[in-house]
């Protein structure tokens, strides 16, 4: 996950916490294994003539769960999204939100959708689109702003403003803090929300190493024939994510 370095963010947020089978042939000689289309074991006919069943199984796919083996190769091209799987976890940086607290603890999912486009002049078009759901848990220390100590129902309009669809927080008896219930569903970003959601800009490669400049974006990554396959690098304000989106050319 990124979020959005924001500037004003310390008056803003005091502003607002203030005012609120194949199958064998069919005769009866037929007691040998077939081949299954596919790879799978055929399970030889029995003695009446009815066709053995073979049972296949199809090669498994790439784990998507876990990180990209990066390769670098030329991304140039438009590439669909075929699948995703993406964790966060760990601390992210709220620093410039104005809270009593430096960070808070994040877990959560994102999926990935759609289309991501790369030009040979060094631009991009991104028509992705990351959903998901994220956790934060908040110490009680985050609720002391600017010497007032607030309430969990005033955090949420401050944190909806750095990118969440919508968030929810409540008190948590067991740490006197809050946790929130945070949803993303932010067009752009390739698989990594809230942050700095861009239809186009300018993009880099470097060894292993892609970086979409509009928000300075890293991604470990690796093109295989025609498929890409990304994992978002943990930078500036994000938790760790974990995971890969693939794309196919």
């Amino acid at each position: 996950m990124r979020l959005i370095a924001l500037g004003t963010s310390t008056l803003v947020i005091g502003w607002m916490l203030a005012g609120c089978g194949d199958y064998g042939d069919d005769d009866d000689s037929d007691t040998g294994g077939g081949t299954a289309v596919g790879g799978g074991t055929g399970v030889g006919g029995d003695a009446t003539g009815a066709g053995g069943t073979d049972t296949a199984t199809g090669g498994a796919g790439p784990d998507l769960c876990a990180n990209v083996t990066a390769c670098g190769g030329d991304v140039v091209g438009t590439w669909n999204v075929t699948g995703s799987c993406l964790t966060v976890s760990g601390d992210m940086d709220v620093s410039s939100f104005g809270l009593g607290c430096p960070t808070v603890t994040a877990t959560g999912t994102l999926t990935v959708a759609g289309s991501w486009t790369a030009n040979g002049d060094g631009t991009y078009s991104d028509n992705t689109t990351t959903t998901g759901t994220e956790t934060l848990e908040l110490p009680t220390t985050c609720l002391d702003v600017s010497g007032t100590h607030t309430t969990c129902s005033r955090i949420s309009a401050p944190l909806s403003s750095v990118g969440f669809d919508s968030v929810d927080c409540v008190d948590n008896a067991a740490t006197a803090g809050c946790t929130c219930t945070c949803t993303i569903d932010q067009a752009g970003g390739l698989g990594v929300g809230p942050m700095y959601p861009s239809a186009s800009g300018t993009y880099t490669v470097a060894g292993n190493t892609l970086t979409i400049t509009a928000g300075a974006q890293e991604y470990s990554y690796c093109v295989d024939g025609t498929t890409l396959t990304v994992t978002p690098v943990s930078v500036g304000r994000t938790a760790t994510i974990t995971g890969s989106v693939q794309l196919q050319q």
